[in-house]
């Protein structure tokens, strides 16, 4: 949204207004308006419902953009009878291994409900449209693979041997992952992983509510002395220019931008083949992938990544030029300047 913002706002005759949760972890480069949409189903949506309907007559808004499947409905239901034609951005589907089976019909309802109440869905996968396509077909035409735009990573500013020294590493194997602790990402097999890999240190990035039960597995797999649990950084970006792998564990993905970043600091990649990783990898040509909750796999692909140094760099610069070619920022930002400015099916 902020690189989204920063490209459009006042071309074309197009004016941004933003509307986001407080407390954003990124800068945007303009004021938002605070505004919370909740998780679950009921609770907070009325009063949602009813401040974004204010802010959309306020601000005279002729299109909402909305990101995410309950942003999507709340949205949607604010604009009613305003003439505010409605965009929906799908980053990520909440699958019954994740949530749990007892959730899953009310993540199957959000996506029959948002899909059809708004007026065009944009997906930032394959995997995501295909999903959306079959669970409602009647919107399949409305379905749309939009990637999104990658910018440059930041210049790593510390060393990577200082950081190295800092973390305690030194000339060790470094294995860097960047995840939210919790079920989604199965840090529990990346660790399991881990005690296969010998003498490789594991650097974690990423909070979350499994960090305690995480913590004391690595200690009773007796890799506690090699996991290094550094919460949210603002230097990520250092730490994971600095790793010999970047992995993900993950049992499901959208893209995830970490890996994105990752290639573009030409990081080589590990991870599991699950959502839209495929889309970014290919196994054997550009990263390695494996199946997803195997830790032998896992183990096996990492060893070889770091056995074979040379092998894995020639797969991290195909990966980071295959990137730039397919996740193209000019591209993303033409076709949401057309959905904007000239109707949601024009031009595409």
């Amino acid at each position: 949204m902020s690189q989204l913002t920063a490209a459009l706002d006042g071309s074309d005759g197009i004016r941004i207004a933003i509307a986001a949760p407080p407390g954003l972890p990124i800068q945007m480069p303009k004021e938002i308006n605070p505004i919370s949409i909740p998780d679950g189903p009921l609770m907070g949506h009325r009063g949602a419902i009813s401040k974004l309907r204010r802010l959309l007559r306020a601000w005279d808004i002729d299109v909402a953009h909305a990101h995410g499947l309950r942003a999507g409905i709340d949205t949607a239901l604010a604009a009613r009878g305003l003439g505010v034609d409605v965009l929906l951005t799908v980053h990520n589907l909440v699958r019954p291994e994740v949530a749990g089976r007892l959730k899953a019909p009310f993540y199957r309802w959000a996506e029959l409900a948002a899909t059809r109440l708004c007026r065009h869905t944009f997906c930032v996968s394959e995997d995501i449209a295909r999903h959306l396509r079959a669970a409602v077909p009647s919107a399949a035409a409305r379905i749309e693979v939009l990637y999104l735009g990658i910018e440059p990573p930041p210049e790593p500013r510390a060393p990577a041997a200082a950081l190295r020294a800092d973390l305690g590493i030194g000339d060790a194997a470094m294995i860097v992952t960047a995840a939210r602790l919790a079920p989604q990402k199965a840090l529990h097999v990346l660790l399991e992983a881990l005690v296969s890999v010998p003498r490789a240190h594991l650097a974690v990035l990423g909070e979350g509510p499994l960090e305690a039960h995480l913590k004391q597995l690595a200690r009773r797999l007796s890799v506690d002395e090699r996991v290094h649990w550094l919460g949210f950084r603002k230097d990520a970006a250092d730490v994971i220019a600095a790793g010999d792998v970047f992995c993900l564990s993950s049992v499901w993905e959208g893209v995830p931008l970490s890996a994105q970043e990752a290639i573009l600091l030409g990081t080589p990649v590990v991870a599991t083949e699950v959502g839209g990783m495929s889309e970014l990898l290919s196994d054997g040509h550009s990263g390695r992938l494996v199946d997803p909750g195997d830790p032998a796999a896992l183990a096996q692909a990492l060893r070889t990544s770091l056995e074979d140094r040379d092998g894995a760099a020639r797969m991290a610069k195909t990966a980071r030029s295959e990137l730039a070619a397919r996740f193209s920022t000019s591209r993303m930002l033409d076709r949401l300047r057309r959905a904007y400015t000239e109707g949601i099916g024009v031009g595409r």
